[in-house]
């Protein structure tokens, strides 16, 4: 009887999710996950899905010329993690959501212009299916951390809210011939990664200068006097958390078959653990989100991005 009252528990928010509208509150459900259900699997397959953005040699080598993510690396990252946030917290229906969209769009545009200015020759350009790539890269790879080590995969509700709030989001940001399912966009991510992701050393470049926000995301859950030997403990491991593609477009060596086994029952035991845990009964995630430039979370839209692009 305990055994039954604690699943019924443990399972009530995925009941709620159930007997929610996914056609009009998907932004809700969205949430729901990332900040109640599975926020450390979601977190980690944000980070794998941002660096699958790194890995195809023409992207990287925009990206580098730049500088931001080589130069001024954690602000790149905080404000990336600020629109992000404010996506997923509040979708598209309300100002935010669609606020912080026109500022990533903004930033995109400026980004490209700046680079442009750079070379004096107008050559370089963000083509609709890099765009899509990026978005598909970064629903996938949470979807599938959720499904592969989260204390219980996607149910069909939470498969099709994701599909919609990031099909929204693409429509947004003015992305052209979204694919009609989740199934579609799954499909189009692995193609892409088949026919783009190749070694460049830009791309090893960016993964040596963001590797650590790989790191935080495993170890912040910790104690911060925990955080250093922690960080240092999981650094072996990370290639088996990447995978083959992403390791061979950053010029790593691809984990052992005996640390892939291993890390995979490290995270299956985890999945346990937090399935016979008590839900969580606080979001995980803030209303908005602190940064080292705004620690108070009071940035405004404008100011969130490149110096070329703010102000």
């Amino acid at each position: 009887m305990l055994g039954a009252r604690r699943r019924a528990r443990r399972y009530a928010r995925l009941r709620e999710i159930e007997a929610m509208d996914v056609e009009r509150d998907h932004s809700g459900i969205w949430l729901l996950d990332m900040a109640y259900e599975f926020p450390w699997d979601m977190q980690v397959g944000g980070s794998v899905g941002f660096y699958h953005s790194l890995a195809p040699p023409r992207m990287a080598r925009l990206l580098a010329r730049t500088g931001e993510l080589t130069d001024n690396t954690q602000r790149r990252l905080d404000d990336t993690n600020i629109l992000m946030w404010e996506m997923f917290r509040n979708g598209f229906a309300g100002h935010r959501g669609r606020e912080a969209v026109r500022q990533m769009n903004r930033i995109h545009r400026n980004a490209v212009r700046h680079v442009n200015g750079l070379d004096g020759e107008g050559r370089w350009s963000i083509t609709n299916e890099e765009y899509m790539f990026v978005l598909a890269a970064v629903m996938v790879n949470m979807v599938r951390a959720v499904d592969r080590h989260g204390w219980r995969p996607f149910g069909d509700a939470e498969r099709r809210a994701a599909y919609l709030h990031f099909r929204s989001m693409g429509e947004h940001m003015g992305i052209k011939d979204l694919p009609d399912t989740y199934e579609g966009f799954e499909r189009f991510h692995d193609e892409y990664v088949r026919a783009e992701f190749a070694y460049s050393p830009e791309g090893a470049a960016l993964w040596r200068a963001t590797r650590g926000l790989f790191v935080e995301v495993l170890v912040g859950w910790l104690p911060p006097r925990l955080h250093g030997v922690a960080g240092r403990a999981v650094g072996p491991i990370l290639p088996a958390l990447l995978g083959p593609d992403l390791c061979r477009a950053f010029g790593l060596r691809p984990a052992s078959p005996l640390l892939t086994r291993a890390v995979r029952s490290a995270l299956r035991a985890r999945s346990v653990y937090v399935r016979w845990s008590p839900p969580r009964r606080e979001s995980a995630m803030p209303d908005r989100m602190p940064t080292e430039r705004f620690p108070e979370g009071d940035y405004e839209f404008p100011q969130v991005g490149p110096d070329h692009s703010t102000g």
